[in-house]
């Protein structure tokens, strides 16, 4: 046996509960994201606030993410990935918590913000694996993907059954903060220590910039639909925002360890999976309202739609969220039977031609949704085909931070496609709508519906080109050839180049 193999071995033996313990997290976490969905008009009631109240929780929960998630993996490629972990799983359950008992709605909203660190888990993880799987961590990325998914599908189903079987908003909305709350003690226990890399100063100029800019952009992103592209209200944070990023890249090219390492990303050719990432987000995330909104649809009064009943629309949910993570989970014998590159491309080339599909308008709610779920499945293969690739070509002292540059790009990049969309039905709403109509009780007309599904279609066909540009492996002696760290998996061996996935 190598010394490799048997350091494989040992560090599989000294950490044997470090894989189920994130299967488990990443299950709850999803959870928690999903369960709150279907009690959002509970909470309006419970609270007594409006609709326009209630968009704050989405909206809140989403711009504490996008920060925190720079922000927890800048800190973990410095103080080490397990601190960090530990951190973020105590929030999400202190969040949790919050939500559940908070006896008024600011107080509600205060435990959303703190909840928002979930989205960094993932990222927090992929460096974990890194570290201390690295042979297999795209394989296991791939699974805990699929689980996140299933864990959001489940929340979203059980968070309304549980509320309607005990009429108990607290109760309903403690079962998942419990769970997470034990299994943060679980981590301490399961995960191993990751060391962080004390040389590394903390960019805290670059934190705070890019926290700006990106809750800038999708401050105005979530208004924009609403109260106008022009109006004060999404025209000066968009703004703020725009300019706060600027001022971050120039910090950052100058910065001598800096929070997104331009450079670094540039050397070791990401680019291509980041922007595969950022259109697979912009899909999934976009097309729900829409495909809510289309299979609600009447045909007798819309003139289209599948006309399938609000109570049916969670258990779609469930069978796409359910088939993306069937995605996910084939993904690591889709790379095995066939290859990294080819399997991208199939993904994109799904999303592509079911999008085109539902462009057309299909009456039939199951067809309507077998195209939906056919269309996440894909979806599922490459959103977790990126992550796997993003894991294997960073550097380990990094591993933690460009984890985070691609789960904060998924996260800007699904705002933005929800912007877009929302905007798009506003507007053509409004233009086919009688003079003096009440916008909100008139359906969208069935052209918005066939330009969203095209839209989509079309960043389908854009990824699929840029999913062309993979290739599996590098030549002999390439000169873009991307060099392995040394790793705990092959202490005593050089840099080798990475085989698979090199641009």
């Amino acid at each position: 046996m190598t010394n490799s193999s048997v350091e494989r071995t040992g560090l599989r033996q000294a950490a044997p509960l470090l894989v189920p313990a994130f299967i488990l997290l990443e299950l709850f976490g999803g959870l928690v994201q999903g369960w709150i969905v279907p009690l959002l008009e509970t909470i309006g009631t419970h609270y007594r606030v409006g609709d326009g109240a209630l968009n704050w929780v989405l909206t809140v929960g989403l711009l504490s993410s996008a920060v925190s998630v720079p922000l927890m993996t800048m800190l973990a490629d410095r103080f080490g990935a397990k601190v960090l972990l530990v951190v973020c799983a105590a929030c999400t359950a202190i969040g949790s918590l919050l939500i559940a008992f908070a006896p008024s709605f600011p107080l509600l909203l205060i435990g959303v913000i703190v909840q928002g660190p979930v989205a960094a888990l993932l990222p927090l993880e992929m460096a974990t694996l890194k570290h201390h799987r690295s042979q297999n961590a795209a394989r296991i990325v791939g699974a805990l993907v699929g689980t996140l998914t299933i864990g959001v599908a489940l929340g979203a189903l059980f968070g309304g059954t549980i509320m309607e079987w005990s009429g108990n908003l607290v109760l309903t909305q403690s079962v998942p903060a419990v769970g997470l709350a034990i299994i943060t003690l679980v981590l301490l226990v399961a995960v191993p220590a990751t060391p962080g890399d004390s040389r590394r100063s903390v960019d805290w100029w670059g934190a705070l910039l890019l926290g700006l800019g990106v809750a800038g952009i999708m401050y105005g992103l979530a208004n924009g639909p609403s109260a106008g592209w022009l109006a004060p209200d999404a025209l000066i944070p968009a703004a703020v925002g725009a300019l706060a990023l600027a001022a971050f890249v120039l910090v950052e090219l100058r910065a001598t360890t800096p929070l997104f390492d331009l450079a670094l990303l540039r050397r070791i050719r990401l680019g291509v999976p980041l922007a595969l990432g950022l259109l697979a987000a912009m899909v999934m995330f976009g097309s729900q309202t829409p495909m809510v909104l289309y299979l609600t649809a009447s045909p007798e009064a819309a003139g289209y739609g599948a006309g399938v009943s609000p109570g049916a629309v969670g258990l779609i949910f469930a069978i796409t969220g359910i088939s993306s993570s069937l995605g996910s989970f084939a993904t690591p014998l889709l790379r095995r039977a066939l290859s990294v590159r080819t399997t991208v491309i199939i993904g994109t080339a799904i999303v592509t031609a079911t999008m085109c599909v539902l462009a057309t308008g299909p009456g039939n709610a199951v067809f309507a949704t077998a195209c939906f779920a056919v269309s996440w499945f894909a979806l599922g293969i490459l959103l977790a085909t990126m992550p796997g690739i993003v894991v294997e070509r960073a550097p380990q002292e990094s591993a933690a931070s460009i984890s985070g540059i691609y789960n904060t790009g998924r996260t800007i990049g699904g705002s933005i496609s929800g912007a877009v969309i929302a905007t798009l039905m506003t507007v053509l709403t409004a233009a086919s709508a009688p003079a003096g109509a009440d916008l909100a009780e008139v359906p969208a007309p069935f052209v918005a519906f066939q330009l969203t599904f095209a839209f989509f279609a079309l960043l389908g066909a854009v990824a699929t080109v840029l999913a062309m540009r993979l290739r599996d492996r590098v030549p002999a002696g390439d000169a873009s050839t991307v060099e392995a760290p040394n790793t705990p998996d092959s202490p005593s061996t050089p840099n080798t180049p990475i085989a698979e996935e090199a641009l």
